[in-house]
């Protein structure tokens, strides 16, 4: 008498159990190269790679900031101000002004001159440029100064989401002399003079950032005056 062909059930049952072991392994499997590949050292070397881009674009764009044209007086290009729409009420930016922007200074009209930009610490949100050209719809304020017209013609720009908190750094008190021994101070606000009530302009900022427990500080230099190419300060205009 000839045996059926085929498995009988415990064959089968067998099989699927042998099966069913190999898929859970595989499963684990999978889920541990995720694991691996979510937690891997390539994306700790892009955040880090993405903060030092951070830092040396900023660093060159402070190194092309100039005197506006219709300052004459002073060698300051640095400056705290707030742009149109801050109340007094809101800390100060810090300013700077662009005679020609780079590209990321995006311009639906072609390339972004005149630029007046303002670095703009965010919590929860990032680090912003908030930027407006001189080519756009402008009008005097009351200290004869040109800004513009409207809060919604100002320009926002993202330059990292991973920004956390920012220092300020100072070289010496406000009120020391040139031959005084003078320390570093560094503090989370701008420094505001009690008796005038300004802010005072800050010689580093340190800017922290962070991707979940991820954390990378930077320290960008703020080139606040720039020497006169003759070496001979220009007197002022009366």
């Amino acid at each position: 008498m000839k045996r059926a062909n085929g498995f009988s059930l415990i064959e089968v049952l067998l099989a699927l159990a042998v099966g069913g072991i190999v898929l859970m392994a595989a499963s684990a499997l999978l889920v541990t190269i995720s694991q691996a590949w979510a937690n891997r050292p390539a994306t700790r070397d892009a955040f880090d790679s993405h903060v030092n881009g951070i830092a040396h674009f900023l660093t060159a764009v402070l190194e092309e900031a100039t005197k506006p044209e219709d300052n004459s007086k002073g060698t300051d290009v640095v400056e705290l101000a707030r742009p149109v729409g801050f109340s007094e009420r809101d800390d100060p930016l810090i300013k700077f002004y662009l005679p020609e922007a780079p590209p990321f200074f995006f311009w639906p009209y072609g390339p972004a001159n005149r630029v007046h930009a303002h670095l703009q610490f965010t919590e929860r949100e990032g680090l912003f440029f908030l930027w407006y050209s001189e080519l756009q719809e402008m009008e005097k304020d009351e200290n004869g100064k040109l800004q513009l017209m409207e809060e919604d013609q100002l320009f926002r720009s993202l330059i990292s989401p991973y920004f956390d908190e920012v220092f300020y750094c100072y070289y010496g008190d406000e009120e020391d002399g040139s031959d005084e021994d003078k320390n570093w101070q560094i503090v989370p606000g701008l420094e505001e003079n009690v008796d005038n009530g300004k802010f005072r302009i800050p010689d580093f900022i340190k800017i922290v950032f962070k991707w979940e427990e991820e954390e990378l500080e930077r320290t960008i230099t703020l080139a606040i005056k720039k020497p006169i190419p003759n070496g001979v300060e220009e007197e002022p205009r009366r």
